[in-house]
């Protein structure tokens, strides 16, 4: 036996449907914008004053400048060591040099610290991590695929 749908039932039952298929990626979507982007940005040898947004009168940089308008820029930084390999291993953990002992000529930076490190933290939150450019700190084993 066909049962017969009017018009209005049919049209209410479809977009009921619709409306209720989108659910689940709009919890995804909304559950992605609520967390920041991030975006760091770590260069050797630049002096602090050689960007527009650092108030250059003659060096023009429009997208890091965008960048730092809508975001933060830190202005007032400091290394606690001056060799560039154990600062980045510092910035990657947090950590003082004397104590993840990471520097020229060293064994690798422990699986311990690298554990605990900020792109670890990110990708267990959820983020999408991955670097681009110069690294110069040695892990133990393959580095996670970013």
């Amino acid at each position: 036996m066909i049962t017969k749908i009017s018009r209005r039932d049919f049209l209410i039952t479809i977009a009921t449907a619709a409306a209720v298929s989108g659910c689940p990626q709009m919890l995804n979507c909304d559950e992605a914008t609520s967390r920041p982007n991030i975006l760091f940005l770590l260069v050797d040898d630049q002096r602090n004053d050689t960007l527009g947004c650092a108030g250059h009168p003659i060096i023009k940089t429009p997208v890091i400048d965008s960048l730092a308008a809508d975001g933060v820029r830190f202005s007032n930084a400091f290394v606690t060591t001056s060799i560039c390999a154990a600062s980045r291993a510092s910035i990657l953990t947090g950590l003082f040099e004397r104590t993840h002992g990471y520097t020229f000529g060293t064994p690798p930076l422990s699986p311990a610290h690298m554990a605990e490190s900020y792109p670890t933290l990110l990708r267990a939150a959820g983020y999408r991590t991955g670097f681009i450019g110069k690294y110069g700190v040695r892990t133990e084993g393959k580095p996670e695929s970013a």
